[in-house]
């Protein structure tokens, strides 16, 4: 009887020692779940600003083609929008991959659909960057010029 007692006293001691151990490896494995959430959230988050920015920025180059010449008040001559607003020919290749297509013409640019994972590319969102800071500073030193990225509803 009592080497019954204690054979079933270590069941219960090793069965005891599972759970607790089942215990702490439960735990564990809900705090890396809820840390990969988190994390999956906030990636997310930050596709979703990206996404909002590229939309922003393909709109704006939508409104213009990539021949448009605008003859500003007081100088001669014409501005050629795209080129005066991006001169280096490699980031327009960039810009024509990236942010927009040209069409087979090259007289219109046409709207690209990115998949999500490329908004997690570090060159999508230089270009991204570097065209809004561009498109910034052309605003800055052709005002008139700069109307035709805007918006209509700004207009009225």
């Amino acid at each position: 009887m009592t080497i019954l007692t204690i054979i079933f006293g270590l069941f219960g001691v090793v069965g005891g020692s599972f759970g607790v151990l089942s215990y702490i490896i439960t735990r564990r494995q809900l705090s890396l779940l809820r840390q990969d959430i988190s994390e999956r959230k906030k990636h997310e988050a930050e596709g979703a600003r990206w996404a909002e920015r590229f939309e922003e920025l393909s709109t704006r180059l939508l409104r213009i083609n990539p021949h448009l010449e605008v003859q500003e008040p007081g100088v001669t001559g014409t501005t050629c929008v795209y080129l005066t607003m991006f001169p280096d020919p490699k980031f327009r290749l960039d810009i024509e991959s990236l942010i927009v297509e040209v069409d087979p013409s090259g007289a219109l640019f046409m709207p690209r659909t990115p998949e999500p994972y490329e908004f997690r590319s570090k060159r999508m969102r230089e270009t991204i960057e570097r065209a809004e800071s561009l498109m910034a500073k052309f605003a800055l030193v052709h005002p008139s010029c700069a109307l035709h990225l805007l918006d209509e509803s700004v207009d009225e």
